[in-house]
């Protein structure tokens, strides 16, 4: 997190705002930093993100920032020298932030948009369905794959001829629930099911069949029974009795004595919060007063949904049983289904993890497949199957070398060859273990072709987009940044112990505190002990006595135990703010939680030096500083700096 937060104050956080540029300031060279120019029009970009508040620049002010960018682009440099962006975990991170920011422009907007409105559509309603799967293998070849739909469209004629849907799944169906429910999975909402067969369950009339769908399944005949609004969502709090379907007997009865001894504190109207606290046995919601995170349909057991769903708002439920024990829930909210703009957000956080995502990616490769003028070669497709043999799955194919260099497929006028495809084979030839080669070839294919024409159209972006080009820029140099500063500033003034305590006892003199008064604190649980304290400390024979030689008179007599505790605080704090009144330097005797106290003052010392472990934190900060401070001067010696004052002028008098 840490790392995360720096490198996104390093870029800046504030929206980009480019600024119209001449061409040829992006040429003009504002400084050079060892071996790496800085363009005029990186330089002022930047700082309008970090200054947009300033209504004015003067030459003061901008080059006290160009101060620090300099400091900025030293470090970088340091970092570049050392080889930091070489790494795998940098390109790692890297190529992470340009998905990130080319996300968003890797879309088919139009498809999007569709898909939003219907999912928000489908959100107002439920559907209630049954179907039969008819299980396609992975390992299915295209033949495969003809069959199994044939199957199909014959299980869907019986039905359409007569036969009992309810029957024909129990004979046919390959989804093991269907034993249980005979095919029907009740009522559903959009992002419930897998996206094809959602489509398929809502665009269904009541009464019909569908044609046999593909999912990732196989193929699915569905028959949709019935449509209603949605019921929306509630916030339930609950008071548990667990009882596992595993429980035994005595454990089942215990559960249910439970529950029900619950239920009729419950029906004295006693607080549910604090029942639900003291009784429940779900832990989890139990120290929130039983309350539940809102949750619609299919997000809890059946007979939990019902009964929540049944309740108006502050109404309670008998006892239900689940397969967890047994509950009594109250309905504390109900919620219908919000505005297209309200629910936008989490329609688009859901789809991102729904088969929608996978339509509109599909849809905006094939767009880019359009733009570019894609093209292939079936013919060297099919030769490629021919080719491969039984030593795919051990690792030992080759693809023969008259081959290599045959077009496979091509667009904005790039050639990719069969070599590249065999590549991508042999790369990823554990997921193919045991599959026909023709299913080989057709995923390696298409992984080939998207993975490569997104890249492509990721690099276009980067090139003719400065917005992304400079934001990429300052990532780079940010996680370079991070790195530089951690090796050589963070970590090692938290590892470098000793140097840290030299740091402390060198500059000592700026650590001490300003006024501090030292006073004893004295306690016992018994008041008529402390009152004799007192007497004895202000006596003749007792004033010169130590704190070891004072406990020892009183030490375990009863409830006559004493403890004694040095205290040093500021003036500002309450336990002296009235000491100079105290008798003889010692205050009254106080009631506290565990007895009874009082204080004696000691003394007031100016200027009173702190302990290391008193700021740890600030002495390590200002360690931090100190070697931040020399790194830096080593830098400026190491990496030479120089500026074309020109171009800075004419910089000032571009922002004036």
């Amino acid at each position: 997190m840490k790392r995360t937060f720096f490198i996104i104050l390093t870029i800046f956080t504030s929206q980009f705002a480019l600024v119209a540029q001449p061409r040829s300031s992006s040429e003009e060279i504002l400084l050079t930093v060892g071996n790496e120019k800085v363009t005029r029009i990186e330089f002022e970009q930047i700082y309008l993100k970090n200054n947009q508040m300033v209504s004015e620049t003067d030459r003061k002010s901008l080059e006290q920032y160009l101060d620090l960018f300099i400091i900025y682009k030293l470090k970088v440099a340091e970092a570049k020298v050392q080889g930091l962006q070489n790494s795998s975990d940098f390109q790692r991170e890297l190529a992470g932030y340009r998905k990130q920011l080319v996300q968003p422009h890797l879309a088919d907007n139009q498809t999007e948009e569709r898909l939003l409105r219907e999912a928000y559509e489908r959100m107002k309603l439920e559907v209630n369905a049954s179907h039969i799967l008819i299980a396609v293998p992975e390992t299915a070849t295209p033949e495969d794959t003809t069959l199994i739909y044939n199957k199909a469209i014959n299980i869907r004629n019986r039905i359409i001829g007569g036969e009992n849907f309810e029957s024909v799944a129990r004979a046919t169906s390959d989804d093991p629930s269907v034993k249980s429910n005979g095919g029907n999975l009740g009522y559903f909402s959009v992002f419930q099911m897998v996206y094809p067969f959602e489509s398929a369950a809502f665009n269904t009339r009541i009464g019909e069949i569908s044609m046999p769908i593909r999912t990732r399944f196989g193929y699915h005949i569905v028959m949709a029974h019935d449509k209603r609004p949605s019921q929306g969502q509630v916030k339930t709090a609950h008071i548990m009795a667990a009882a596992p379907v595993n429980a035994s007997a005595e454990q089942k009865n215990m559960a249910k004595q439970h529950i029900d001894s619950v239920y009729k504190l419950v029906l004295t109207n006693a607080n549910f919060g604090e029942l639900a606290t003291n009784y429940s046995q779900d832990p989890g919601s139990a120290r929130n007063g039983g309350e539940l995170p809102w949750f619609g349909l299919k997000q809890m057991p059946h007979e939990f949904e019902v009964a929540a769903f049944a309740l108006k708002p502050g109404e309670v439920s008998k006892p239900i049983q689940t397969q967890f024990g047994w509950h009594i829930i109250k309905l504390l909210e109900k919620k219908n289904v919000g505005t297209f703009e309200e629910m936008l957000p989490e329609i688009k956080t859901r789809m991102a993890r729904d088969d929608r995502g996978r339509v509109s990616r599909n849809a905006f490769i094939n767009q880019l497949k359009r733009k570019y003028n894609f093209e292939l070669d079936s013919n060297a497709i099919r030769s490629m199957e021919l080719l491969l043999d039984s030593t795919i799955y051990t690792g030992s194919w080759e693809l023969p070398k008259s081959h290599q260099k045959r077009f496979a497929f091509g667009f904005a006028g790039e050639i990719h060859t069969m070599g590249e495809l065999a590549s991508r084979i042999v790369q990823n030839k554990r997921q193919y273990i045991n599959l026909p080669f023709p299913v080989i070839v057709e995923r390696a294919f298409n992984e080939l072709v998207n993975e490569t024409i997104v890249t492509y159209e990721e690099n276009r972006l980067i090139s003719e987009n400065p917005e992304i080009r400079y934001l990429l820029k300052e990532y780079h140099d940010g996680i370079l940044l991070f790195e530089i500063m951690d090796q050589n500033v963070w970590s090692l003034s938290t590892h470098d112990s000793e140097g840290l305590e030299t740091f402390f006892a060198e500059n000592i003199q700026n650590y001490s505190w300003e006024k501090r008064i030292y006073v004893k604190h004295f306690s016992s649980a018994n008041q008529k002990t402390l009152k004799k304290v007192q007497k004895l400390i202000t006596s003749k024979r007792g004033v010169n006595l130590n704190d070891e030689e004072l406990l020892k008179r009183f030490i375990s007599k009863g409830d006559t135990l004493i403890a004694i505790e040095n205290i040093a605080v500021l003036p500002s704090n309450y336990i002296i703010k009235d000491h100079e009144s105290w008798t003889n330097g010692i205050s009254g005797i106080s009631k506290t939680n565990d007895g009874f106290e009082f204080y004696r003052y000691i003394k007031t010392v100016e200027n009173d030096p702190k302990s290391l472990e008193d700021i740890r934190g600030q002495v390590i900060s200002d360690f931090q500083e100190f070697l931040e401070k020399q790194w830096v001067e080593e830098l400026k010696g190491k990496h030479p700096v120089k500026i074309n004052n020109d171009v800075l002028q004419k910089i000032i008098s571009n922002l004036n």
